[in-house]
């Protein structure tokens, strides 16, 4: 008769605790704080987000012999298809081992009024400490402190079909292989344009004029004494006006159907000196076809682009024919911890080494390109002059863990032509250069988000040198290093 007794007990006892469990998870779990504040015809919609990033680097090759500018596409030194140099009498030490801290703190406010939206993204980006010498890896781009990384007034139709954004805004075209944000670096892209959409049943087309290079009026500096004075008086060269550098585009994509999504850009980069001091100065037009599918767990993309043109070079200007391609396919599959595979790969056109100053430009420029981690997240090669094939592992066996693996065969287009990194600068080239091979990459992630605002993420890769990575970097200065090592750990909040 007790045994009853006892069952009645335990049950009783089960179901209390699990009320009581359930009673302090509940009070465990902070409110959601909401995306979106309603006030009158107003609604708000504040923003935090704040990246700490610690990193490493041993054999930092990329660093030194040449000018680290974005001209490192299409610049050249006099009479010769190498980039510019930097002089040996002062050209840097070799940086066997790299190290440095940086954080990335961005705070924002999006206000909503109807039709019109206006948004305010301030930025703080700074490297918090260093080795001797190192600002930031691989990256053409660090102004330290506080910057504004949005400021833009968007209007829209109700269901935004129709939309007009003025400002310092991000944008992300495709794949961003021609205009990326590449947010995994220490400083975003963002541009500083006006930008028309319009939506018409399944075709969506984005119009974009963006000023990439202020424009520019400069007074010529004194010049010596004027012929037949002999008074020692100055005279000053006429006014220089530049019209600056800019950036047009259009970008249209087709929804047919989830496994074909056709899009069409066209892009126009003008830049005229003396505003061109980062870009060469030069017309250059771009025409880029893509396909892309995202259907049950398969997602595939393929692109190419073919760029024409004239750049300005010693004696004359120069025309440019170059082209590339790229394709990307993964396969989310059935398998225990969502098993994802993906394949990879690209070609762009480089340089056959021709010092003809007045000779074709066939090396590729991707213009703004989604820098990392479309090619790894070294950042040690980018879409131009370069060969590029591999394959990743993906898995995710719980929801708060992601891992991910990968393989890389990089080579050049050219062997004598140029090798620029992902940021699009010149690592350097060799004319007596005959090998094809730059290397092997192998990327490795892993990502843990137990808490959803908070994301920790580290990673691995390693960059095994072949032999036409040795011979540029040997003529540059830099050695024949047989490896590069790097390695980060990264903590982002996000709110909301």
């Amino acid at each position: 008769m007790t045994k009853p007794r006892s069952h009645a007990a335990l049950a009783s006892g089960a179901a209390a605790l699990s009320l009581l469990l359930a009673s302090t998870t509940a009070e465990a779990q902070a409110t959601p704080l909401p995306e979106s504040i309603p006030v009158g015809a107003w609604t708000f919609r504040p923003s935090v987000e704040l990246r700490l990033r610690g990193e490493y680097r041993h054999a930092l090759f990329e660093a030194g012999g040449v000018l680290f500018a974005q001209s490192g596409v299409f610049g050249d030194a006099p009479g010769t298809n190498l980039p510019p140099q930097v002089p040996t009498t002062i050209r840097p030490p070799i940086i066997e081992n790299a190290w440095a801290l940086s954080e990335r703190a961005r705070i924002g406010l999006a206000v909503d009024r109807g039709p019109v939206t206006a948004a305010l993204v301030l930025q703080d980006s700074r490297a918090l400490a260093a080795s001797p010498g190192v600002v930031v890896f691989g990256e053409g781009r660090l102004p330290p402190g506080i910057d504004l990384f949005e400021a833009y007034f968007d209007v829209h139709a109700k269901n935004r079909r129709v939309w007009f954004r003025l400002g310092r805004q991000r944008v992300v075209w495709g794949d961003g292989r021609l205009i990326g944000e590449s947010n995994f670096t220490q400083n975003p892209r963002a541009l500083n344009a006006a930008r028309f959409g319009f939506s018409v049943k399944s075709f969506d087309v984005d119009i974009l004029g963006a000023l990439i290079g202020n424009p520019l009026t400069a007074i010529g500096a004194a010049s010596g004494a004027s012929p037949g004075t002999g008074s020692g008086a100055t005279e000053t060269s006429p006014i220089v006006a530049s019209a600056g550098s800019q950036l047009y585009g259009v970008h249209a994509v087709w929804h047919a159907l989830p496994l074909l999504h056709p899009e069409l850009t066209a892009i126009a980069r003008v830049v005229r000196p003396p505003g061109g001091f980062l870009i060469t100065p030069s017309d250059t037009f771009v025409i880029d076809a893509r396909l892309s599918g995202d259907r049950r767990g398969f997602r595939y993309a393929v692109e190419g682009a073919y760029e024409l043109g004239r750049i300005s070079s010693f004696g004359g200007n120069r025309d440019v024919s170059a082209f590339a391609g790229a394709a990307r396919v993964t396969w989310e599959t059935a398998l225990p911890g969502h098993l994802t595979f993906g394949a990879q790969g690209s070609y762009a056109s480089g340089d056959n080494g021709n010092t003809d100053p007045l000779s074709t430009q066939t090396r590729f420029d991707p213009i703004l390109p989604e820098e990392r981690p479309m090619h790894g997240r070294m950042g040690l090669y980018g879409w131009s002059n370069s060969i590029e094939a591999g394959g990743d592992i993906a898995a995710r066996p719980i929801d708060a863990l992601s891992l991910d693996v990968g393989y890389r065969f990089v080579g050049l287009a050219e062997p004598k032509g140029r090798w620029s990194t992902a940021s699009l600068l010149a690592v350097g080239s060799s004319p007596t250069n005959t090998s094809r091979v730059l290397g092997h990459q192998i990327d490795a992630a892993v990502g843990v988000r137990v808490w959803d605002p908070l994301a920790i993420e580290a990673g691995y890769g390693l960059f095994l040198t072949g032999e036409g990575a040795k011979n540029i970097l040997d003529a540059v200065g830099r050695g024949r290093p047989g490896a590069q090592h790097f390695g980060y750990l990264q903590a982002t909040l996000r709110a909301p």
